[in-house]
């Protein structure tokens, strides 16, 4: 399957507690493929940071970008190559 997540969705996924937990949990195990767009990664990027720190920003981040079942542009992920992590 596969899909684009509004950010807010999976902002609402990420914490364990969550009831929505299970679609990120989905998306780790491969159920569905993420696609996004450089605006959609920038998005994810500021509403994370303002909800769960800068720190925790990072981390989502290089883990979204690393998992094979997530597409987007090459440009995104040139980017993120800076960083230290491959796509």
């Amino acid at each position: 399957m596969k899909i684009v997540l509004d950010t807010n969705v999976l902002l609402v996924s990420l914490p364990t507690h969550s009831q929505y937990h299970p679609i990120f949990q989905a998306l780790r195990q491969k159920v569905y493929d993420l696609f996004v767009t450089n605006e959609m990664l920038a998005e994810y990027e500021e509403q994370i940071g303002r909800r769960l720190g800068v720190a925790r920003t990072d981390l989502q981040l290089v883990e979204l970008l690393n998992m094979s079942n997530v597409h987007g542009n090459p440009i995104l992920f040139l980017a993120a190559d800076r960083t230290g992590f491959r796509r």
